[in-house]
């Protein structure tokens, strides 16, 4: 019985003491700081490109023929790109056609077909982003001379673009 005795008070004391460091924590609240940090990246993406068609160009108009494409783009917020189109698949902007004929194409930044858009320095178009909720869009605009596609052979011509977003 003395046993029993002795090991009931050693529980109630466990206990007792449990409860005691249990208060104690409890009632001795601590602070200290939490930081909450976030880095808004520089992100840009590309949307929809239209493709630039040309459509059926007849050799006895004269005419001189002009199109444009859209480029749809959209940056994190302040972040500045340039959007860079290189000179196609055959290097020089000229669409591959029947056999080994080319024909002759160029892009520019402006309605007015005198500000050359490319891939290097004042080619490119500078953007500034104005967040990624919405895309905004570019106006690509397409000629081919009919200096140039007067006397081509007749048939279908193409090149491929690579279109570029380059962070600044």
């Amino acid at each position: 019985m003395k046993h029993d005795s002795m090991k009931n008070r050693s529980i109630l004391l466990s206990l007792l003491g449990g409860f005691m460091l249990f208060c104690l924590v409890v009632g001795n609240v601590q602070s200290a700081p939490m930081n909450v940090t976030a880095t808004v990246l520089e992100v840009c993406e590309l949307g929809t490109i239209d493709d630039m068609a040309f459509g059926g160009l007849t050799p006895g108009s004269n005419l001189d023929v002009s199109v444009t494409a859209t480029i749809e783009w959209r940056c994190s917020n302040g972040t500045s790109a340039d959007v860079t189109l290189d000179d196609g698949g055959n290097g020089d902007r000229s669409m591959s056609g029947p056999g080994a004929a080319s024909l002759s194409f160029e892009l520019y930044k402006d309605a007015g077909l005198s500000q050359r858009w490319g891939d290097t320095g004042t080619e490119t178009v500078t953007l500034n982003g104005a967040g990624m909720a919405s895309f905004s869009s570019a106006t690509v605009h397409g000629e081919v001379l009919h200096a140039d596609y007067v006397a081509a052979p007749q048939g279908a011509y193409s090149d491929i673009v690579t279109v570029n977003i380059v962070i600044n």
